[in-house]
């Protein structure tokens, strides 16, 4: 039975390079850096080993960047558990090591370099292309199918998917997967959260995950973290605690709160859409008001990261819908309900109407929203998609009071995630760097407008021709 004896230590269990030439390489006692890199809004996880070398192996291996690489790394725990949905594990899926980079002399005898790998599907994604028409079945059955299809991407990993509520007609012309997949996911419905338009296809080391981020936001809580001295805990004792270590952060940074210039231009606050049929010759117009559509989502708090307050002219953020105007053509009306077709011709309409400015938001709202970057002890269990619950110091309280951030603190959602797995002077160190990010918080924002209006004489002056401009 494994126990953890530090904040970020880790076990390896298999780490070996498969060569072109049929030798098996046992790497564990040759490598000083793992890092492996997740991303919601990537189709494949990606990474890099870094290998101290003094065989040149490179060379007498050799190492050419097409070799396959069997890793198995997980944290210490009391239950022995190194499945995927504890540990990376990579033994019976091997990674693709697909090029060399950073090679380095150390001394005379010795060479660094860095392998990037990548997992099979990604290189499948490459070679294969996807010329297939599907109609009248679920979106995630089409997910699936590319998936799954020993002539496609052929993946044996686990699948988590959300069902979706639109039976569409996609063809798929001479497409990489995942592109087409992506291009599914943009148009998808979920079945269970208000036909939320937010489905993403994205791997971690658990899986593959086919989801909207409404589904993301309604989950439990992963990990928590707060802010606090290593070693001491919250009841003030200090002593090591390996599991209290476990939830501090090292280091962090706020890489953006609120940039309500960039919001509006990308249309999170209000947006217009304006379909024109041009056989008919009719044109609509949909318009976003995020202030009213904010609880036709899941958020993961109550409030909006923005004030209602009202400008000069008495309007919110979200009552100027020309600050983000999209455009679609569509031809030939026919009636038809809810995710039916509304317009029919040679070119398939799937609603953009319903999905798009919703979906464009929905997005934005995550760039939009309270950024930070954290480091934090490494945890294999954690992965991007996951919740975390994040305390961070407010400074300018008194001792004794709530002392949380009432803005910063709260759950948040990890967009990025790299785990680096170190190994130098015989001390085995995992780490993690996460960029979480929150879209809603619990404390509202004030919205009684703001004091000071917009006023003072107005002076037009015509500049002569050819003087100097002057007081």
């Amino acid at each position: 039975m494994a126990t953890i004896q530090y904040a970020g230590e880790y076990k390896v269990e298999v780490c070996e390079i498969l060569s072109t030439s049929g030798a098996i390489l046992d790497v564990r006692d040759l490598f000083s850096t793992i890092s492996i890199f997740e991303d919601i809004f990537q189709n494949s996880i990606t990474g890099s080993i870094t290998l101290v070398d003094t065989n040149n192996l490179l060379t007498n291996l050799p190492i050419i960047g097409q070799e396959k690489l069997r890793l198995k790394v997980f944290t210490p725990n009391a239950d022995d558990d190194t499945s995927r949905t504890a540990a990376i594990n990579y033994t019976e899926t091997p990674l693709y090591i697909y090029k060399i980079e950073s090679k380095t002399q150390v001394n005379d005898q010795t060479i660094a370099y860095s392998l990037g790998f990548t997992t099979p599907e990604a290189i499948r994604n490459n070679r294969i292309r996807v010329s297939q028409s599907f109609e009248g079945e679920p979106s995630e059955e089409m997910v699936r199918e590319i998936i799954r299809d020993p002539e496609i991407l052929n993946s044996k990993k686990e699948l988590y998917y959300e069902l979706t509520s639109n039976n569409y007609k996609f063809v798929s012309p001479n497409m990489r997967p995942m592109d087409f997949i992506n291009g599914v996911a943009r148009r998808c419905f979920s079945k269970e959260y208000n036909f939320a338009p937010s489905f993403l296809f994205y791997e971690t080391v658990k899986g593959f995950w086919f989801r909207t981020i409404d589904n993301m936001m309604d989950k439990e809580v992963r990990w928590s973290y707060s802010e606090q001295t290593p070693n001491v805990l919250a009841d003030g004792a200090s002593r090591t605690d390996t599991e209290a270590n476990l939830h501090n952060i090292l280091n962090y940074t706020v890489v953006q709160s609120v940039d309500t210039m960039m919001n509006m231009r990308k249309g999170l606050y209000g947006s217009k859409l304006t379909m024109v049929d041009f056989v008919n010759k009719t044109v609509e117009n949909f318009e976003y008001n995020y202030f009213e559509k904010f609880n036709d989502d899941v958020h993961l708090d109550q409030y909006p990261v923005a004030s209602q307050a009202q400008d000069d002219y008495f309007n919110t953020l979200s009552d100027y819908p020309d600050t983000c105007v999209y455009m679609q053509s569509v031809d030939r009306d026919s009636p038809g309900g809810l995710f039916a077709p509304r317009h029919e011709g040679f070119f398939d309409y799937t609603g953009t109407d319903q999905w798009l400015q919703r979906r464009r938001a929905r997005f934005t709202s995550l760039d939009a929203g309270i950024v930070l970057r954290i480091e934090v002890p490494g945890n294999t269990t954690v992965q991007v998609g996951d919740l975390v619950q994040i305390d961070l110091r407010n400074t300018g309280v008194l001792s004794g009071e709530d002392r949380r951030d009432p803005y910063y603190s709260g759950k948040y959602l990890v967009r990025k995630l790299r785990h680096e797995f170190t190994r130098g002077q015989g001390v085995y160190k995992h780490t993690m760097h996460m960029e979480v990010v929150k879209d809603a918080i619990g404390t509202p924002y004030p919205s009684t407008g703001v004091a000071m209006q917009d006023g003072g004489p107005s002076t037009d002056v015509i500049v002569p021709t050819g003087s100097s401009i002057t007081n």
